[in-house]
């Protein structure tokens, strides 16, 4: 095999990387950056649609919680229907925090109808009460909002509606119709320049009986002006429509909806919204509008009970071009110059450490001990070299007792490594702070707990806890404080529950638990008796720890997966967060 010297092998193959290089970057920014451009402009615009969507999907949120937290209230608690003051100021009060929630009512069975009722525009001062029983039946009136009594003076300036009856209003018909929840159709509200939108159900006991119906309406202005908010470059567009490419709110400032019909993508005025209601397409597409191209993506964004909005995302194409062209222009110079240094530095780098190489080489090649220990020393001012030098004079004193010494020294690394190992092993599923299981030792435990609990038909129990408003206390006590309340909580759920059971930090103030063999009744005592001790022996007096919890048990003859069990747990879990929180959902 031929040889080649050291400088040859570091000064050739940087010349040729310089060169290369050079070309490669030249090559690279001219034939790819078509390519390059079109993936900064699409991450650009999924990163903006993505701002969007959890903007809207939080926004319409309340929509569907609110509509089921009062169903479900009154379906379970129909005596309520008697003081319907009562239940209004429960209505006053879910509005209070959505500035933009114009409606929230309640219209029985038998004709009676209340509602908090505020303008489009989200006006604290013109957020009130309404109901059509207070002055004469079936005269709907506004009334202010009393904390104590609930319904106020009446509002005179607020117009009365003689004879007014829900049950012949369309979110009443509608809603009883479907026996479900249903969405009204987007339209503008009487008065105000601005759409909404509302979602209404059906109440029913037990007995299925129909109780009334419960409906919530919120503005869609707020959006409207959210996307009219956001910083976007120059001649780019967002847009929120419905399925039919009818507008509900644009990143333009045009209007939405005339005296009597709404605007729509495909007769919009401007030309580049027209063009892409023309493409109501799901995904990305690349439009051409008088001669200028846009990149273009559309997103369908699922409401919750089938109701589908398009998300729509233009940007012109000169922005994300222009911009990348310029940068792989200067890429290109620096590149080079950083290349042919390169190429130059090699060349000194070859002369400086090849010397004290060849000498070592001679040294080695002399097969004499003696050789090796006259090197000189500092035999270079590289360190790895001279450390070379030192090691190889230091190797002919050491070669006999290394060799006599090995057997017993790779004994004892190996049980050292064993005992690392098992250690590590330990370290991986024991979570450090509170000492109960981490997530992975909780994975490998559950699974096999799950396979046992089958074979033998035994019942399983799965438990999925969080502390209650546990930002709070790391925010307001410290973090310090934080961690004792973790440290507090894993040791009462291990004080309550069997020494075989599974107990784990699940994540952050999540903590979950497996009990194999226990009945549902048991366990929800148990965890009955870990909220007592927490509140008789609270972890800081200033603040007191709670906990929501979700249970699943499954006896031996139910068949769930695995991850069946984990969804349905964390459901529960989630429904007592959302419910009022310190409690346990079963």
């Amino acid at each position: 095999m031929k040889q080649i010297s050291l400088w040859g092998l570091i000064v050739v193959p940087f010349a040729l990387l310089a060169t290369l290089g050079g070309v490669t970057v030249y090559l690279f920014s001219t034939v790819t950056i078509s390519n390059v451009s079109d993936n900064v402009g699409l991450h650009y615009l999924k990163e903006t649609e993505s701002r969007v969507y959890d903007h809207v999907t939080d926004f319409m949120a309340p929509l569907n919680v609110l509509a089921e937290l009062n169903r479900d209230a009154i379906a379970h608690h129909p005596e309520w229907l008697e003081d319907l003051d009562t239940i209004g100021g429960r209505l006053y009060e879910q509005a209070v925090p959505y500035p933009y929630m114009t409606f929230i009512s309640l219209a029985t069975a038998d004709g009676r109808y209340i509602n908090s009722t505020r303008d489009p525009f989200g006006s604290r001062g013109d957020h009130h009460l309404a109901n059509n029983y207070t002055v004469e039946p079936r005269s709907l009136e506004g009334f202010e909002y009393d904390p104590i009594q609930y319904i106020g003076p009446r509002i005179a300036s607020e117009p009365s509606y003689p004879n007014y009856d829900p049950r012949t209003r369309p979110f009443y018909q509608d809603a009883v119709k479907q026996q479900g929840m249903t969405w009204s159709s987007i339209s503008p509200y009487f008065g105000y320049q601005s759409l909404g939108v509302g979602l209404s159900t059906p109440i029913y006991d037990e007995q299925g009986t129909l109780l009334g119906v419960t409906a919530t309406s919120v503005a869609l202005v707020a959006l409207d002006k959210y996307l009219q908010s956001i910083e976007l470059v120059d001649g780019s567009y967002i847009f929120l429509a419905e399925r039919n490419g009818d507008l509900i709110a644009t990143s333009s400032d045009e209007a939405l909806f005339s005296e009597t019909d709404r605007v729509s993508l495909g007769s919009h005025s401007n030309s580049v919204l027209k063009r892409a209601g023309e493409a109501l397409i799901e995904g990305s597409h690349q439009l051409n509008v008088n001669g200028e191209r846009f990149l273009y993506h559309l997103r369908p964004i699922e409401l919750p009970y089938g109701q589908v909005w398009y998300l729509g995302v233009l940007i012109p194409e000169s922005y994300y071009r222009n911009m990348l062209t310029e940068y792989s222009t200067a890429l290109f110079f620096i590149v080079l110059v950083i290349f042919i240094s390169i190429a130059l530095a090699g060349s000194l780098i070859a002369r400086f450490i090849g010397k004290p190489i060849l000498q070592l080489n001679d040294a080695v090649k002399s097969n004499s001990l003696e050789r090796i220990r006259a090197i000189p020393q500092p035999l270079s001012h590289v360190y790895e070299i001279n450390s070379l030098g030192r090691g190889l004079q230091g190797m002919t004193y050491k070669l006999s007792d290394i060799m006599q010494n090995l057997e017993q020294k790779v004994a004892q690394r190996t049980s050292h490594l064993k005992n690392e190992n098992e250690e590590l092993l330990e370290q991986s599923t024991t979570d450090e702070l509170t000492g109960l299981y981490n997530r992975r030792g909780f994975n490998l435990l559950f699974e096999q707990a799950f396979e046992l609990a089958k074979q033998q038909n035994k019942s399983i129990c799965t438990v999925l806890c969080d502390i209650d408003h546990f930002k709070r206390v790391n925010d307001t006590l410290g973090h310090v404080e934080g961690d004792k309340a973790l440290i507090a909580v894993a040791a009462v759920l291990k004080q309550h529950f069997r020494p075989n059971d599974i107990v784990a930090r699940y994540g952050g103030e999540e903590f979950m638990l497996i009990m194999v063999d226990m009945g549902k009744d048991d366990a929800v005592s148990r965890l009955h008796k870990v909220r007592q001790t927490l509140i008789k022996q609270p972890t800081h007096k200033d603040f007191p720890i709670t906990l929501s919890f979700g249970v699943t048990c499954t006896d031996g003859s139910t068949h769930l997966t695995l991850e069946e069990l984990v969804n349905d747990v964390d459901a529960k879990l989630y429904q007592a967060k959302n419910t009022g929180r310190d409690k346990i959902v079963d």
